[in-house]
Protein backbone atom coordinates (compact mmCIF):
# COMPACT_ATOMS: atom_id res chain seq x y z
CA UNK A 1 0.00 0.00 0.00
CA UNK A 2 3.06 2.22 -0.12
CA UNK A 3 1.86 4.10 -3.21
CA UNK A 4 -1.32 5.11 -1.38
CA UNK A 5 0.48 6.06 1.82
CA UNK A 6 -1.37 3.48 3.91
CA UNK A 7 0.48 1.50 6.58
CA UNK A 8 -0.52 -0.87 9.34
CA UNK A 9 0.04 0.00 13.00
CA UNK A 10 -1.28 -2.29 15.75
CA UNK A 11 -3.69 -3.89 13.29
CA UNK A 12 -5.09 -0.55 12.19
CA UNK A 13 -4.68 0.88 8.69
CA UNK A 14 -3.44 4.45 8.95
CA UNK A 15 -2.53 7.38 6.75
CA UNK A 16 -0.63 10.33 8.19
CA UNK A 17 1.57 13.17 6.96
CA UNK A 18 4.72 11.05 7.00
CA UNK A 19 3.19 8.11 5.13
CA UNK A 20 1.56 10.44 2.61
CA UNK A 21 4.96 11.98 1.94
CA UNK A 22 6.45 8.50 1.60
CA UNK A 23 3.78 7.57 -0.96
CA UNK A 24 5.13 10.22 -3.35
CA UNK A 25 8.73 9.15 -2.78
CA UNK A 26 9.60 11.51 0.05
CA UNK A 27 11.21 14.88 -0.52
CA UNK A 28 13.82 13.28 -2.77
CA UNK A 29 11.12 11.65 -4.87
CA UNK A 30 9.29 14.95 -5.25
CA UNK A 31 12.47 16.63 -6.45
CA UNK A 32 13.25 13.72 -8.78
CA UNK A 33 9.84 13.91 -10.40
CA UNK A 34 9.70 17.69 -10.84
CA UNK A 35 13.26 18.99 -11.26
CA UNK A 36 14.10 17.55 -14.73
CA UNK A 37 11.02 19.12 -16.34
CA UNK A 38 11.72 22.38 -14.52
CA UNK A 39 15.32 22.38 -15.74
CA UNK A 40 14.20 21.65 -19.30
CA UNK A 41 11.76 24.55 -19.32
CA UNK A 42 14.19 26.98 -17.68
CA UNK A 43 17.06 26.16 -20.02
CA UNK A 44 14.83 26.37 -23.07
CA UNK A 45 13.32 29.66 -21.91
CA UNK A 46 16.75 31.18 -21.29
CA UNK A 47 18.76 29.76 -24.21
CA UNK A 48 16.09 28.67 -26.70
CA UNK A 49 18.29 25.65 -27.37
CA UNK A 50 16.49 22.32 -27.41
CA UNK A 51 19.66 20.22 -27.25
CA UNK A 52 21.00 22.00 -24.17
CA UNK A 53 17.61 21.86 -22.45
CA UNK A 54 17.10 18.14 -23.10
CA UNK A 55 20.66 17.17 -22.18
CA UNK A 56 20.48 19.26 -19.00
CA UNK A 57 17.27 17.54 -17.90
CA UNK A 58 18.72 14.11 -18.68
CA UNK A 59 21.93 14.94 -16.82
CA UNK A 60 19.96 15.88 -13.71
CA UNK A 61 18.05 12.61 -13.87
CA UNK A 62 21.26 10.59 -14.25
CA UNK A 63 22.74 12.48 -11.30
CA UNK A 64 19.84 11.23 -9.16
CA UNK A 65 20.60 7.64 -10.18
CA UNK A 66 24.26 8.09 -9.22
CA UNK A 67 23.27 9.68 -5.91
CA UNK A 68 20.92 6.79 -5.12
CA UNK A 69 23.64 4.31 -6.03
CA UNK A 70 26.29 5.84 -3.76
CA UNK A 71 23.84 6.40 -0.90
CA UNK A 72 22.72 2.77 -1.24
CA UNK A 73 19.08 3.72 -1.54
CA UNK A 74 16.53 1.91 -3.77
CA UNK A 75 17.22 2.64 -7.42
CA UNK A 76 13.87 1.66 -8.92
CA UNK A 77 12.27 5.11 -8.90
CA UNK A 78 15.46 6.89 -10.00
CA UNK A 79 16.10 4.47 -12.87
CA UNK A 80 12.46 4.59 -14.02
CA UNK A 81 12.63 8.38 -13.95
CA UNK A 82 15.88 8.42 -15.91
CA UNK A 83 14.45 6.10 -18.57
CA UNK A 84 11.39 8.33 -18.87
CA UNK A 85 13.56 11.44 -19.25
CA UNK A 86 15.76 9.63 -21.78
CA UNK A 87 12.67 8.82 -23.86
CA UNK A 88 11.50 12.42 -23.59
CA UNK A 89 14.94 13.64 -24.69
CA UNK A 90 14.88 11.26 -27.65
CA UNK A 91 11.44 12.43 -28.77
CA UNK A 92 12.62 16.02 -28.52
CA UNK A 93 15.94 15.59 -30.34
CA UNK A 94 14.93 13.10 -33.04
CA UNK A 95 14.56 14.24 -36.64
CA UNK A 96 11.34 16.19 -36.87
CA UNK A 97 11.12 16.57 -33.10
CA UNK A 98 10.00 19.75 -31.37
CA UNK A 99 10.69 21.12 -27.86
CA UNK A 100 7.12 20.38 -26.80
CA UNK A 101 7.69 16.70 -27.62
CA UNK A 102 9.59 16.47 -24.35
CA UNK A 103 6.18 16.13 -22.67
CA UNK A 104 4.64 13.55 -25.06
CA UNK A 105 5.72 10.55 -22.98
CA UNK A 106 3.77 11.94 -20.04
CA UNK A 107 0.62 12.20 -22.16
CA UNK A 108 0.70 8.50 -23.01
CA UNK A 109 1.35 7.62 -19.38
CA UNK A 110 -1.72 9.59 -18.29
CA UNK A 111 -3.81 8.00 -21.05
CA UNK A 112 -2.73 4.48 -20.04
CA UNK A 113 -3.36 4.95 -16.31
CA UNK A 114 -6.60 6.84 -16.85
CA UNK A 115 -7.93 4.25 -19.30
CA UNK A 116 -7.07 1.30 -17.04
CA UNK A 117 -8.73 2.90 -14.02
CA UNK A 118 -11.73 4.07 -16.02
CA UNK A 119 -12.33 0.64 -17.52
CA UNK A 120 -12.08 -0.94 -14.07
CA UNK A 121 -14.95 1.30 -12.93
CA UNK A 122 -17.07 0.49 -15.98
CA UNK A 123 -16.73 -3.26 -15.44
CA UNK A 124 -17.51 -2.80 -11.71
CA UNK A 125 -14.05 -3.89 -10.54
CA UNK A 126 -12.56 -0.53 -9.46
CA UNK A 127 -8.83 -0.97 -8.96
CA UNK A 128 -8.73 0.98 -5.70
CA UNK A 129 -11.23 -1.56 -4.38
CA UNK A 130 -8.64 -4.31 -4.77
CA UNK A 131 -6.41 -2.44 -2.34
CA UNK A 132 -9.28 -2.26 0.13
CA UNK A 133 -9.85 -5.98 -0.36
CA UNK A 134 -6.22 -6.79 0.34
CA UNK A 135 -6.29 -4.80 3.57
CA UNK A 136 -9.51 -6.53 4.62
CA UNK A 137 -8.17 -9.97 3.58
CA UNK A 138 -11.08 -10.12 1.13
CA UNK A 139 -9.51 -10.14 -2.37
CA UNK A 140 -12.94 -10.61 -4.03
CA UNK A 141 -15.64 -10.59 -1.33
CA UNK A 142 -15.43 -6.80 -0.86
CA UNK A 143 -17.49 -6.36 -4.05
CA UNK A 144 -20.54 -7.80 -2.28
CA UNK A 145 -20.53 -4.79 0.03
CA UNK A 146 -22.32 -2.10 -1.96
CA UNK A 147 -21.04 0.67 0.30
CA UNK A 148 -17.41 -0.31 -0.23
CA UNK A 149 -17.97 -0.82 -3.96
CA UNK A 150 -19.55 2.61 -4.31
CA UNK A 151 -16.76 4.33 -2.41
CA UNK A 152 -14.09 2.39 -4.31
CA UNK A 153 -15.73 3.63 -7.53
CA UNK A 154 -15.51 7.21 -6.27
CA UNK A 155 -11.91 6.85 -5.12
CA UNK A 156 -10.86 5.29 -8.41
CA UNK A 157 -12.77 8.03 -10.22
CA UNK A 158 -10.67 10.66 -8.44
CA UNK A 159 -7.56 9.32 -10.13
CA UNK A 160 -9.35 9.05 -13.48
CA UNK A 161 -10.26 12.72 -13.09
CA UNK A 162 -6.64 13.54 -12.24
CA UNK A 163 -5.24 11.90 -15.37
CA UNK A 164 -8.02 13.29 -17.57
CA UNK A 165 -7.56 16.77 -16.10
CA UNK A 166 -3.87 16.72 -16.87
CA UNK A 167 -4.62 15.89 -20.50
CA UNK A 168 -7.36 18.51 -20.79
CA UNK A 169 -5.05 21.25 -19.53
CA UNK A 170 -1.74 20.18 -21.04
CA UNK A 171 -2.67 18.93 -24.51
CA UNK A 172 -3.97 22.35 -25.69
CA UNK A 173 -0.72 23.91 -24.43
CA UNK A 174 1.25 21.27 -26.33
CA UNK A 175 -0.56 21.93 -29.61
CA UNK A 176 -0.17 25.67 -29.05
CA UNK A 177 3.57 25.10 -28.51
CA UNK A 178 3.45 26.93 -25.17
CA UNK A 179 6.55 25.28 -23.71
CA UNK A 180 6.88 27.37 -20.54
CA UNK A 181 3.18 27.13 -19.65
CA UNK A 182 3.21 23.40 -20.38
CA UNK A 183 6.18 22.88 -18.09
CA UNK A 184 4.51 24.81 -15.27
CA UNK A 185 1.30 22.80 -15.70
CA UNK A 186 3.26 19.54 -15.74
CA UNK A 187 4.92 20.29 -12.40
CA UNK A 188 1.86 21.85 -10.74
CA UNK A 189 -0.41 18.95 -11.74
CA UNK A 190 2.10 16.30 -10.76
CA UNK A 191 2.89 15.41 -7.16
CA UNK A 192 0.59 18.00 -5.49
CA UNK A 193 -2.58 16.74 -7.17
CA UNK A 194 -1.52 13.10 -6.83
CA UNK A 195 -1.09 13.59 -3.08
CA UNK A 196 -4.49 15.34 -2.91
CA UNK A 197 -6.16 12.36 -4.61
CA UNK A 198 -4.54 9.98 -2.13
CA UNK A 199 -5.81 12.04 0.80
CA UNK A 200 -9.34 12.30 -0.60
CA UNK A 201 -9.37 8.55 -1.31
CA UNK A 202 -8.37 7.92 2.28
CA UNK A 203 -11.26 10.07 3.52
CA UNK A 204 -13.63 8.02 1.38
CA UNK A 205 -12.32 4.61 2.34
CA UNK A 206 -10.82 4.85 5.81
CA UNK A 207 -13.96 3.54 7.52
CA UNK A 208 -13.83 0.49 5.26
CA UNK A 209 -10.17 -0.30 5.96
CA UNK A 210 -9.78 1.06 9.48
CA UNK A 211 -9.29 -2.39 10.97
CA UNK A 212 -7.07 -4.82 9.12
CA UNK A 213 -8.23 -8.38 9.56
Amino acid sequence: MRRLGIYEKDGVATLDRESLLLSVGGWLGIVQSSLPATIFVLMFAILHNTVVAAVSALSVSIAFVIFQLFSRKPLTQAIAGALGIALSAYLTLRDGGHPADYFVQGFFTNIAYGAALGISILVRWPLIGFLVGLLRSEPVAWRKNKRILRRADLATGLFVALFAGRLMVQLPLYFANQIEALGIARVAMGVPLYALCIWLSWLLLRSSIAHVK
